[in-house]
């Protein structure tokens, strides 16, 4: 029962800073949102710092179930497609989830209490998307990491122009992208 309402506040918490932000999300607002009490709030968690830090270790395994799911149910053969396609067709299905976390790059960039935390997040994206690539090509190479990294920053990178931009032709750029991956490791359908 607690960890059922300490998840409905964070799932809450999800929902009003990836619309407001971080700093003017109020714990008034994310009670609002989640159905209860300010008060209440204070029951499951100490104060806004702790209701992020959940809302971190959630995101991230959220993230690591979605790239698990991917690997398990798509052939190795369309995993490329696969893998491309899902943070492409992310920012149509869920903007909000992007919007958190630029939310979460800045706030990882000003405040050393969750630095570690953002940073864990990026790490497991990146760890996700190498194991995709060494899933797809086999031995991916000693620069699978770096590449991941580009990868992840391209896929950030993508969402903030189409976001920002509505006009702007992100199949266009996932294409090339797409392009750019088969070209580096031959990867032919």
């Amino acid at each position: 029962m607690v960890q059922q309402k300490r998840d409905k506040v964070v799932d809450a918490a999800y929902k009003v800073m990836s619309e407001k932000g971080y700093e003017k999300a109020s714990i008034k607002d994310i009670a609002s949102e989640a159905g209860i009490t300010p008060g209440l709030i204070h029951y499951y968690f100490r104060n806004k710092e702790e209701i992020l830090t959940d809302l971190l270790i959630a995101s991230s395994r959220q993230y690591t179930q979605d790239m698990q799911r991917l690997q398990s149910n798509v052939p190795a053969e369309h995993l490329a497609k696969a893998a491309l396609n899902e943070p492409k067709d992310r920012v149509e299905r869920q903007p909000d989830w992007y919007k958190l976390r630029y939310e979460l790059f800045a706030l990882g960039l000003r405040n050393p209490q969750i630095s570690d935390s953002v940073n864990a997040l990026l790490g497991n994206a990146r760890t996700g998307i190498e194991a995709i690539l060494h899933k797809i090509v086999g031995d991916a190479g000693e620069e699978a990491a770096s590449v991941a990294a580009i990868m992840l920053a391209c896929f950030d990178g993508l969402a903030l122009q189409k976001l920002l931009n509505p006009e702007f032709d992100i199949d266009r750029a996932y294409l090339e992208l797409e392009k750019m991956l088969r070209a580096r490791y031959n990867i032919t359908d």
